[in-house]
C-alpha cells in the first residue's frame, strides 16, 4: 500500500513538472508572438499565422541561436534573422511578409499566395491580384486562409464598387479571424467594414466599425495602422461636416506617419487636409497645404490625388484654365492605376470647367470620352451626371431634340439608381425642353415631377424649382 501510494506520489509530481515546462513553454510562445508582432506589424504585409511559425521556429532552436535571433528581433533586423531559418516554408514566407518584395520566390502554399496577392492590392496593382485569387481556386485552405481570401475578395469588391459584396466577404473574414484570434487581422476587417459603410453613408455604422478596428489596433501597438484608421475617421467626419473633428482626427494621423517615418502615408493625409479645407471654403489654405505634394513624382497615386486637389482648388476660384491642366493630368494617371471612379470624377470636372470658358465642342468631346470609358469600366462614378452635362450643352445650342434624348438618358440612370436631387434636375431640365418646344402642360407635369423629388432631396434646390412652378 505505501508502495502505490509512493509510486502515485512520484507519477503526480512528474505529472506537475511536464504540466509547468508545458505551460512555462506555451506562456513563452504567447510572449514571444506579442513582441513580434508588435515588432512586425508596421511593416508592410503581415500574418499573424507567419508570426505564430516563427515563434515556434525560435524557442526549437538551441539556446545560443535562440539568443541570437531574440536579438535580432530587439534589434529589428530581420534580414540577419531571416538567415538563421532553418523552416524552408517558413524562411520563403518571411522575405515576403517582412519586407515587401514579390520577388522571385516559389509559391509553396495557399498562405504565400495570399500574402503575395494581399501585397498586389497594397501596391494598387489589381491586375497582379486578379490572376493569383484565380491560381487560388486550385488550392485547399484552412480556415484561417479562407480569412485572408475573404478579406482580401473584400478589397477587390470595395475597388470595383460593389459595396454589396464586399460587404459580405469582410462580414465572413471578420468572424473567421475573430474564431481564430487572429487580432490584426480582425482589426484589418473592421477597418475594411468601416471604409465601406462610410462610402456607402451609413455613418453610424462606419462609426462603430472604425472604432472597433481603431481599438484593436492601438491594444497590438500597430501605430501605422492605427494612423490609417484616424485618417478614415477624418473622412467620415467631413462627410458629416464636423469639420473641428475631421481636423482633429488628421493631424493625429499626420503626427503619428512623421513619427514612424512613412512619409508616403503622411502625405496623403496633407491631400485629405487640404480636402477638409476646400470643403469649408478656404481654398487659399488648401492651395499652401497641397503645394509641397504637387511635386511628387515617385508615386503615382499622390501624384494623381494632389493634381486632384489642386484641380478642384482652381474649379472652385474659377481658374477655368488651370483647372483644366490638372484635371486632365489627374485623370491621366488615375486612368494607369485603373482608379476609373476618380478618373471620371477628374474628366467630368475638366468638362465643367471647359463649359465655364463656352468651350462646348470641347467639352462635349471629353464628356462623349468618359461615357465611353465609363460603359467599359463601371464604377461608382454617377454616368447620369456626364449625360446631364451633355444635355445641358445641346440645350445651350438650342438642340433641344438631342437635348430631350440626352436628359431622358439621364433621367433613367437616376430612377434606377434612385437619386432623388438628381431625378429633380432632370426633371427640371426636361421641363425647360417642353417649355422650349411650347408644349406648356408637359413643362409643368415635369416640374410638379421635380418638385416631388426635390422636395425629399434638398431645401435650396426645392425653392428654387417652386420659384419656377409659380
Amino acid at each position: 500500500m505505501q508502495y502505490s501510494v509512493l509510486i502515485f506520489l512520484i507519477l503526480a509530481i512528474i505529472s506537475v513538472f511536464i504540466w509547468a515546462g508545458l505551460k512555462t513553454a506555451g506562456l513563452k510562445r504567447l510572449f514571444l508572438q506579442k513582441i513580434l508582432t508588435k515588432k512586425i506589424i508596421g511593416r508592410g504585409v503581415f500574418s499573424t499565422l507567419a508570426v505564430r511559425e516563427l515563434s515556434k521556429d525560435i524557442l526549437k532552436q538551441p539556446k545560443a541561436k535562440q539568443q541570437k535571433m531574440l536579438k535580432y528581433v530587439s534589434e529589428n533586423n530581420f534580414k540577419e534573422l531571416v538567415k538563421h531559418i532553418d523552416n524552408p516554408k517558413l524562411e520563403a514566407k518571411l522575405p515576403l511578409l517582412l519586407f515587401n518584395k514579390s520577388g522571385c520566390i516559389e509559391n509553396i502554399d495557399a498562405l504565400h499566395l495570399l500574402m503575395k496577392a494581399d501585397f498586389c492590392l497594397k501596391q494598387q496593382n489589381y491586375d497582379a491580384a486578379t490572376p493569383i485569387f484565380q491560381q487560388l481556386d486550385g488550392y485547399k485552405k484552412t480556415p484561417a486562409e479562407q480569412g485572408y481570401f475573404a478579406l482580401l475578395a473584400a478589397k477587390v469588391a470595395l475597388y470595383e464598387a460593389d459595396l454589396l459584396s464586399a460587404s459580405e466577404e469582410a462580414s465572413k473574414a471578420l468572424k473567421i479571424f475573430q474564431k481564430q484570434n487572429m487580432l490584426f487581422e480582425e482589426a484589418e476587417a473592421y477597418f475594411v467594414l468601416g471604409t465601406i459603410y462610410r462610402v456607402s453613408g451609413v455613418f453610424d455604422a462606419a462609426d462603430f466599425m472604425l472604432r472597433s478596428a481603431l481599438k484593436l489596433f492601438r491594444f497590438i501597438d500597430a501605430a501605422v495602422f492605427e494612423a490609417e484608421v484616424l485618417g478614415t475617421f477624418g473622412l467620415l467626419m467631413a462627410a458629416q461636416k464636423r469639420f473641428d473633428e475631421a481636423a482633429s482626427y488628421l493631424l493625429q494621423a499626420d503626427e503619428m506617419f512623421t513619427l514612424a517615418g512613412d512619409t508616403l502615408n503622411q502625405k496623403f493625409i496633407v491631400c485629405q487636409q487640404a480636402m477638409l479645407e476646400i470643403l469649408q471654403n478656404n481654398l487659399g489654405s488648401a492651395e499652401k497645404i497641397i503645394q509641397p505634394v504637387l511635386g511628387e513624382r515617385k508615386n503615382n497615386a499622390l501624384a494623381a490625388l494632389a493634381a486632384d486637389i489642386a484641380g478642384r482648388i482652381k474649379f472652385a476660384s474659377g481658374q477655368w484654365a488651370e483647372c483644366i491642366g490638372y484635371c486632365a493630368g489627374a485623370a491621366e494617371k488615375y486612368l494607369k492605376q485603373k482608379n476609373f471612379a476618380a478618373a471620371f470624377e477628374c474628366l467630368y470636372m475638366q468638362a465643367e470647367a471647359l463649359v465655364k470658358q463656352n468651350k462646348s465642342e470641347e467639352a462635349e468631346l471629353v464628356l462623349r470620352s468618359l461615357i465611353r470609358k465609363e460603359q467599359s469600366h463601371k464604377s461608382c462614378f454617377h454616368i447620369a451626371n456626364a449625360h446631364t452635362l451633355l444635355g445641358l450643352i445641346f440645350l445651350q445650342k438650342n438642340d433641344v431634340k438631342r437635348a430631350k434624348s440626352i436628359f431622358s438618358q439621364a433621367l433613367a440612370q437616376e430612377l434606377h439608381n434612385d437619386r432623388a436631387a438628381g431625378i429633380a434636375i432632370d426633371y427640371a431640365n426636361l421641363a425647360v425642353v417642353e417649355k422650349k418646344c411650347g408644349n406648356k402642360a408637359e413643362a409643368i407635369k415635369n416640374l410638379k415631377q421635380a418638385l416631388s423629388y426635390a422636395k425629399e432631396a434638398d431645401e435650396e434646390l426645392y425653392n428654387k424649382i417652386k420659384d419656377a412652378l409659380d
